[in-house]
């Protein structure tokens, strides 16, 4: 049976990857590493608790001891890190934890599975590391990074860590560049559930940068 490791599960975007991949794949097990910050929720998955496949760690991704320890259980087929602090907002009133987690964890999470030798790492990362939607209105793989707040350039820095090491150590990683997703388990400061509560509370709605 695969092992896969997924940080951050308890979030909105990684609790659906989370049930998705216990509803699709019988032959994998998954363990969940989530610090729960206010946006993780372990209720998001109460619906798999009870499933053999599938293991909660409290934990913050920036220790590292903690994190060899969770890889040393056992062999692991991929690390799938979606643990972020993910607010524009947040991050330009203390862009701290957004150094720490985005780029120190990124960074012991690449260390260690570089330690054990993990065959797949994905680093779940944002369209907003390219920064404003240019007049061709669309980002492709080759757009400069251009990251305008401290949220984007702290994903920009993981970003780039994930690259030197993929150049630097053979090492197997994958970035992904997501914009706007919205669906079940959304925390509602992001943009889709923010607009449509301001909206039908007759608010005004927000657009960053004006």
């Amino acid at each position: 049976m695969q092992r896969i490791i997924v940080t951050g599960g308890c979030g909105f975007i990684g609790s659906n990857f989370v049930r998705h991949l216990l509803a699709t794949d019988p032959g994998l097990s998954i363990v969940n590493i989530d610090k729960l910050t206010y946006a993780g929720n372990p209720e998001n998955l109460a619906d798999v608790e009870s499933d053999s496949r599938y293991t909660f760690k409290q934990g913050d991704i920036c220790d590292a001891a903690f994190v060899d320890g969770v890889l040393s259980e056992g062999p692991v087929d991929a690390v799938v890190n979606f643990a972020a602090e993910s607010h524009v907002d947040r991050s330009i009133l203390d862009s701290g934890p957004f150094i720490q987690t985005n780029i120190v964890g990124t960074q012991v999470l690449l260390d260690a599975a570089r330690k054990h030798e993990v065959p797949r790492y994905v680093q779940v990362s944002t369209d907003e590391v390219y920064g404003s939607l240019g007049d061709e209105g669309f980002f492709t793989e080759e757009t400069p990074l251009a990251p305008n707040s401290p949220y984007s350039a702290s994903k920009t820095a993981a970003d780039l860590l994930v690259r030197s090491y993929c150049h630097t150590f053979n090492f197997p990683g994958i970035i992904t560049r997501c914009s706007n997703n919205y669906g079940p388990y959304q925390f509602p400061e992001k943009l889709l559930p923010l607009f449509i509560s301001n909206l039908m509370a007759d608010k005004p709605v927000p657009v960053y940068g004006k």
